[in-house]
């Protein structure tokens, strides 16, 4: 197998001695156990005194595939050191999301970014969260939830496969690192971003605040990550950035394998579409299950016991108005993009007025939507505990599970052979 070495000399704080470190790349992904993939020598004033010492233990390792032209850094009876630059960032500064355009799903804006930069302008925000079903799933948890999409669901049950499944059907290969799993090779992982950076490639920082990392400061000691509607990037230390259990970590984007079929991947998301809409777990449900169960528990007096100070709004319901909100608003740009790349996709102008009926229940039915009826944003403890205030609002959420219900039938109807 082939693959470059580069080397670098890191100068210690007592002037002329440092180590010189070599760093292997272009040696694929989840090639397995390694052993050992850099080694220092340790170099002193005296030129006479060199000893060798081994970094980066055994581990799963892998390293990005990004192209980079060769380079020659050994010649002939001398030794070529390559100085690493303390700061940078990439060229590429905005904000993650817009979310007063609909864009409320944090992982397809971070998914969005990485792809902008390396040049792939079809796969914007809405794709992505057409593509994870986001647009098109309500959700719903059985107690309370901080989770704003299916795609949050999946990257705390199954991480690793979500983010290699939603990569390598955009052609690319893609892997999740836990911030565990980034303690125990802070320095591998870090000099991996370092070139990720200097590539012009964020990498995604999963975890709260979702965002992307974009610059370093201090060789890495600084990290500047993007997250939610700032434009300017913030700081973050290296030691807070690792910090969390498995189900924060850092998302690295690598090589494009292969050029997909943009009619293909629409098509593929269109026919998963029914498929998200019945999942159901001991923990949580999508759609039309979703509605039910949230209008259910409304009605059986979930909140009927509840204090005020126990009654955390967004958590216990207005998240999941707004999931009714987005999807009802905003899935018809990708179900139009669909269509357009599918011709025989005619089923969807139906889909679409089924979610458009959504969208009218939540905040565009004559008096008798979710907000008028104080069930909406604006909703309020008291509203939950009056059986008579509620009863319409329970109407219109099991109304919503209907919709859901025709929705799957419709594209079931028309994509099952």
């Amino acid at each position: 197998m082939t693959f470059r070495v580069d080397i670098e000399f890191r100068q210690s704080d007592k002037g002329g001695s440092g180590i010189v470190v070599y760093h292997g790349e272009d040696i694929g992904y989840h090639t397995g156990d390694l052993g050992n993939m850099g080694f220092g020598i340790n170099m002193g004033n005296n030129a006479k005194s060199v000893g060798t010492g081994r970094q980066f233990s055994s581990t799963d390792f892998w390293v990005s595939q990004l192209t980079d032209s060769p380079k020659n850094i050994i010649k002939k009876e001398e030794l070529l050191m390559i100085t690493k630059q303390s700061n940078n960032i990439i060229p590429v500064i905005h904000r993650l999301v817009t979310d007063e355009f609909g864009e409320n799903y944090w992982f397809n804006g971070c998914a969005k970014y990485v792809m902008e930069c390396l040049g792939e302008s079809d796969y914007d925000y809405w794709f992505f969260a057409g593509l994870t079903g986001d647009i098109f799933t309500q959700h719903y948890t059985y107690t309370k939830s901080s989770d704003d999409a299916l795609s949050s669901y999946m990257m705390k049950e199954i991480p690793t496969r979500f983010i290699e499944d939603t990569y390598a059907r955009c052609g690319y290969a893609a892997t999740y690192v836990s911030n565990p799993d980034i303690r125990k090779n802070t320095e591998m992982y870090l000099q991996t971003l370092i070139a990720y950076i200097d590539k012009g490639i964020p990498v995604i920082k999963w975890g709260n605040p979702e965002g992307v990392f974009v610059g370093y400061e201090d060789y890495g000691k600084v990290l500047l990550y993007i997250t939610g509607n700032s434009n300017q990037p913030e700081r973050m230390t290296l030691e807070k950035a690792i910090q969390g259990e498995a189900l924060s970590g850092w998302i690295f984007v690598g090589e494009k394998r292969e050029s997909r079929s943009l009619a293909q991947l629409y098509y593929e998301a269109i026919c998963e579409i029914p498929q998200h809409l019945s999942v159901k777990t001991d923990t949580y449900c999508f759609g039309a299950e979703a509605f039910r169960l949230w209008a259910r528990d409304i009605e059986n007096g979930k909140f009927d016991g509840m204090t005020v100070e126990e009654f955390d709004t967004w958590a216990y319901y207005t998240n999941y108005v707004c999931v009714l909100a987005t999807n009802g608003s905003c899935c018809y740009g990708f179900l139009d993009k669909a269509m357009e790349l599918n011709s025989d996709f005619i089923f969807i102008d139906e889909v679409k007025k089924l979610y458009t009926r959504t969208g009218q229940i939540w905040n565009n039915d004559n008096g008798n939507d979710l907000e008028a009826l104080g069930g909406g944003f604006n909703v309020t403890l008291e509203v939950l505990q009056n059986k008579d205030k509620r009863a319409k609002i329970i109407a219109k959420i099991h109304e919503c599970g209907d919709c859901i219900d025709k929705i799957v039938e419709v594209i079931e109807k028309y994509t099952t052979k």
